[in-house]
């Protein structure tokens, strides 16, 4: 179960760093601090889910 969700809270927040990347990036002047942000939801997310998603086969193989 915290797998699953471990998994979907990732991929959303590296969803949101992306679009927040483009959002700060995008303007005349780039805003460094919002740029900073959207690489570390981007990072922390794509972890998040690497490891929700190796947990959530574990548990899978584990069953069967």
């Amino acid at each position: 179960m915290i797998a699953r969700i471990l998994l979907s809270v990732g991929i959303v927040a590296a969803a949101v760093g992306f679009t927040f990347l483009g959002i700060s990036t995008s303007t005349y002047e780039v805003h460094e601090d919002a740029r900073d942000l959207s690489i570390i939801l981007m990072a922390g997310g794509g972890l998040a889910s690497v490891i929700g998603l190796f947990w959530y086969r574990a548990e899978e193989s584990g069953r069967g």
